[in-house]
């Protein structure tokens, strides 16, 4: 008989297990970015200055002398100053604004993608007048801020995205209604709520690379800030802003650097039909950001003061050599490119 030799089978050897890399790769570097713009002071766009779009034919006039600096940046930010109410037959009196529809050709062919409306005019043209403002903007592109149907609206951080980094704005006015700040509604922000303040920048914090705080705040026709705008410009630091701008004193007042932060308290009159001698001297900043590298962050690698000197009722220029020099000696600045971090001299 033929022996039948048994035959096992045996499991091919099994792999190890491999080890599975459960961390995650290190997210690759931000690209170095860089982003442009100018901040401005008050733009209003009624009373003389409507008379001068009149007289030119031309709603561009109030802006066309700067053009070159406008088209040269990535967007441009101001405080606007004269509601939009739709109602084209007024141009505004005495301290009563309004702005014709056409009249604002100029913020939007200038690239004023964003504009704060939380000053002490934003109600002239009553609530449905700031509404429509708030509607036209929309229908413009223009973002705006300080004002809402709520102060949790009014509150709410808006942004500007360009060339990769996003900056957020917050704005707030020393007065809701054209009272000297007495009288409070829930339409505009208002600059003695730090609670609102510092919730609004800590959430742009978590959502954009730079933090500009605007402030409408002051007393009329004087060169250093009073304690209202000192306390918020502070507070906004504190709480975490880059940049605090301010307007509605009508004058370019002093500037700090605060905790490594510059505060500009008014850039004083842009487009504005005042004819004394200082209400004509204007300022704007040149803000150069660039990104850090970090998955959020920017810094202000300049800002460039470009005093302004404002002719016929309402067209602002570039300053002379001298009148700049002029200018920038009334706030105690002598070097016109600001570093952050440097101080301020």
């Amino acid at each position: 008989m033929l022996a039948i030799t048994a035959i096992t089978f045996s499991a091919c050897p099994s792999k190890p297990a491999s080890t599975a890399n459960t961390t995650e790769p290190p997210k690759p570097a931000r690209q170095p970015s860089q982003a442009t713009f100018l901040a401005v002071g008050d733009i209003m766009l009624s009373r003389g200055v409507a008379r001068v779009i009149d007289s030119a034919h031309d709603p561009l006039a109030p802006f066309s002398a700067l053009e070159k600096e406008f088209l040269s940046t990535d967007f441009n930010f101001g405080n606007l100053e004269s509601p939009v109410s739709g109602n084209d037959t007024r141009v505004g009196k005495g301290l009563v604004f309004n702005a014709r529809k056409a009249d604002t050709a100029g913020l939007v062919k200038y690239k004023f993608k964003v504009v704060n409306l939380a000053n002490n005019h934003a109600l002239d043209q009553g609530p449905n007048g700031l509404q429509f403002t708030q509607e036209f903007l929309k229908g413009l592109n223009i973002e705006f801020l300080g004002v809402g149907k709520d102060l949790a609206e009014a509150w709410t951080p808006k942004y500007y995205e360009a060339n990769g980094i996003k900056i957020g704005f917050i704005g707030a006015s020393y007065a809701s209604i054209n009272d000297g700040g007495v009288a409070r509604n829930t339409l505009v922000a208002r600059i003695e709520d730090e609670a609102q303040l510092k919730t609004a920048i800590e959430t742009a914090k978590k959502n954009c690379d730079y933090v500009v705080v605007t402030m409408h705040a002051g007393i009329e026709y004087t060169r250093t800030p009073e304690k209202g705008q000192i306390a918020f410009a502070r507070a906004a630091v504190d709480a975490g802003a880059d940049v605090v701008i301010g307007a509605h004193p009508h004058w370019v007042q002093t500037t700090e650097e605060y905790k490594g932060k510059p505060i500009f308290y008014s850039l004083g009159n842009f487009v504005f039909d005042q004819r004394k001698p200082d209400t004509i001297l204007g300022m704007m900043l040149k803000i150069t950001l660039k990104t850090t590298g970090a998955e959020r962050g920017a810094v202000a690698d300049t800002i460039e003061f470009k005093p302004v000197v404002i002719e016929k009722m309402g067209i602002p220029r570039a300053a002379t050599p001298s009148e700049s020099k002029m200018i920038l000696q009334k706030i105690n600045i002598t070097d016109p490119i600001y570093r952050p971090g440097s101080g301020m001299r």
